[in-house]
């Protein structure tokens, strides 16, 4: 292979690259040259110069040294032309010796210098490179300039948008159990809670009552409280010892506490409180006294005497708490007090005359009122001296004459009346001696006539006159028994009507319904609670209502109504009368059926048929009692009952 073939070429950027080495290396010899021979200067000049203005001439010299080495190294190497360089320096303290200016015409010596042994080759510029001078001495290090204001922070962008979750990896393995750690210290402690109260153990019921005992004036309320302790909690009871409690004025609450509104006196005594759980029972009693004014029940009378003869007044019945203080005087006049004798509320006349004949008051009397109450006391009662015949049989177109006649005193007045209808209008007569006449008999003339005696408008007793027609042969036979017949002209009533003459405690029953059907509401006319009494059941006929006339009387004849408040009566009762409370009779009587003309006896009454019309049934004359009851039989809606008595004057 030829010689030539193995050669290699040179390329123009390493001809280049070559002479560019070689003119730096040149200009930096003579740059370090003439350096030198500027320390050299700079250190005469020093000696008298201030220490002061010596530091700044020196970091000015050192920082135009460095400016002109950099514009230096900025010599392009790739212009076709050459170019003249033109070394720029920044002065900041401009010196007094203007050392910048001498630089400057030695770096311009410098690059012309080194220009010119430069050759052109071609389309580049090959400088040949200097041999390289001694390192420089390092200047002094410049002062460090402040540090300027941060800048106020700029606005921040908007987020940029989330990007996709990625795929979640495989659980790892887990790592083997570490070591137990160290126990911590001990936390501070709380403050304890406050210790809880011990649980009740349970037990049997334990009863008090306060107050144990209670003062109430009438009409107001007494209230009393049933504390119970026990555990588990009891169930508490009220009830009145020997009675029951009045439902509608009666309350009740769950904790104990028991009020009976508008007391009255038949609700003083005892009242029990029972306590009961699963372990047992407990129970106190509490008394109720009620304090009331006087209340009298007094029969009016009259009550008979005979002259010469010990008589004694109906007794003076008192209700009251405290006790009250009887008194007895006579209307009009003064009472023989050297004959008159006062025991338990009665008073007796020793020997009485026919000057103590009038009307007696009793008086009672407390520190919360009084009330007073009249008898009368009568010396001779009307009596008949005549009676008029039993029966009496006539013929048709017949005249009649009946003598009545009667002695008493006051002398009584003769009257005569027929049963059901008035005397025949135009053709009869009743004259002063009281003799019936009637003129020219007909068929309607037939029935009852009745003689009535009476004595100072109070005081009457009656006879009667069965009068029928013969016709022919033909006579019709008839049973009249001698009585008292009912009306207001022959008896009047016991008082029924009058809780001052029957209190409530008189008027009892063997049940009633509720609170609203007492049996003190079967009076005649009563409108309290739902107006009248009624049984507890319908088919009870044992069921009866009681009245306690306070003393025996001669009975004349009762009265029914219904239930004020509803659609309730009855319609047949049954009387049962006694003397004593412990023996009962049922009354009976014989009757005349009009149609037959047969005797039968009776012993259920007709009642009633609506709820306030009042239905009147006479009783024989020979009927005695205190004690009355009504037995309903048969009733509408409900066994219900508002009655009266009526008794004889004599």
């Amino acid at each position: 292979m030829p010689l030539k073939d193995r050669s290699f070429p040179v390329s123009p950027g390493t001809a280049l690259s070559v002479f560019c080495l070689f003119l730096y290396s040149a200009g930096f010899i003579r740059i370090e040259t003439k350096l030198n021979d500027y320390e050299q200067r700079l250190k005469s000049v020093e000696e008298f110069m201030p220490q002061d203005k010596m530091e700044q001439a020196r970091t000015d010299l050192h920082s135009a040294e460095q400016g002109e080495v950099k514009n230096l190294l900025r010599i392009p190497t790739s212009s076709r032309q050459p170019k003249t360089l033109r070394l720029k320096r920044s002065v900041l303290h401009p010196s007094p010796f203007n050392n910048s200016a001498k630089i400057r015409e030695m770096m311009e010596d410098v690059i012309s210098s080194t220009w010119k042994i430069c050759s052109n080759k071609g389309n580049l510029n090959v400088c040949p490179c200097g041999r390289p001078g001694p390192p420089g001495r390092a200047g002094p290090k410049g002062d460090r300039g402040r540090k300027g204001r941060k800048g106020s922070q700029g606005i921040i962008g908007p987020p940029g948008r989330s990007g996709k979750q990625g795929i979640i990896g495989p659980p790892g393995i887990r790592g083997e159990k570490g070591m137990k750690g160290v126990i911590g210290p001990p936390g501070i402690p709380g403050i304890p809670g406050t210790k809880g109260e011990p649980g009740e153990s349970i037990s049997t019921p334990k009863v008090t009552i306060s107050p144990p005992k209670l003062i109430v004036n009438e009409t107001n309320t007494a209230s009393f409280l049933c504390s119970v302790s026990g555990n588990p909690t009891a169930h508490i009871f009220w009830s009145k010892v020997n009675g029951s409690l009045s439902s509608n004025r009666t309350k009740v609450t769950s904790n104990g506490k028991m009020q009976i509104v508008s007391v009255r006196m038949e609700e003083a005594g005892e009242y029990k409180c029972l306590a009961r759980n699963i372990l047992g029972e407990d129970e106190k009693t509490a008394i109720v006294v009620v304090q009331s004014k006087p209340k009298i029940s007094l029969s009016f009378g009259p009550t008979y005497f005979e002259q010469g003869k010990n008589v004694t007044m109906p007794k003076c019945h008192v209700t009251s708490f405290p006790p009250a203080i009887i008194t007895w005087s006579r209307v009009r006049g003064e009472l023989a007090h050297s004959r008159t004798v006062v025991k338990d509320g009665q008073l007796s006349i020793i020997t009485a005359q026919k000057r103590d004949s009038g009307l007696y008051e009793c008086k009672a009397s407390n520190n919360l009122g009084h009330d007073s109450a009249l008898t009368n006391l009568v010396w001779d009662l009307p009596r008949f001296t005549v009676n008029p015949p039993a029966k009496l049989d006539v013929e048709k177109n017949k005249n009649i004459s009946v003598l009545c006649q009667a002695a008493g005193d006051p002398r009584p007045v003769i009257t005569w009346v027929k049963e059901n209808s008035d005397l025949p209008v135009g053709r009869s007569q009743v004259s002063v001696n009281g003799t019936l006449q009637i003129w020219n008999i007909k068929d309607e003339d037939s029935g009852i006539y009745i003689c009535t005696a009476t004595s100072a408008q109070l005081f009457k007793t009656s006879s009667l006159m069965q009068l029928t027609l013969r016709k022919g042969k033909e006579w019709f036979a008839s049973v009249i028994v001698h009585r008292a017949v009912f009306s207001t002209l022959m008896c009047e009533p016991i008082g029924v009507v009058d809780r001052n003459r029957i209190p409530d405690a008189r008027m009892t029953a063997s049940s009633f319904f509720n609170g609203n059907y007492h049996p003190f509401y079967g009076r005649l006319n009563e409108s309290r609670g739902h107006g009248g009494w009624c049984t507890k059941t319908t088919s009870d006929r044992t069921d009866y209502l009681q009245v306690d006339m306070g003393e025996v009387r001669f009975l004349c004849g009762v009265a029914t109504q219904g239930l004020q408040g509803s659609s309730a009566w009855a319609t047949s009762y049954k009387l049962q009368l006694s003397t004593d409370g412990i023996t009962w009779n049922t009354y009976k009587e014989t009757n005349i059926e009009k149609v037959r003309r047969e005797l039968y006896v009776i012993d259920v009454f007709q009642g009633n048929s609506d709820r306030n019309s009042i239905v009147k049934h006479p009783l024989d004359a020979d009927v005695k009692a205190r004690y009355i009851r009504f037995y309903p039989v048969t009733h509408n809606s409900h066994p219900c009952m508002r009655v009266e008595v009526y008794v004889l004057l004599n």
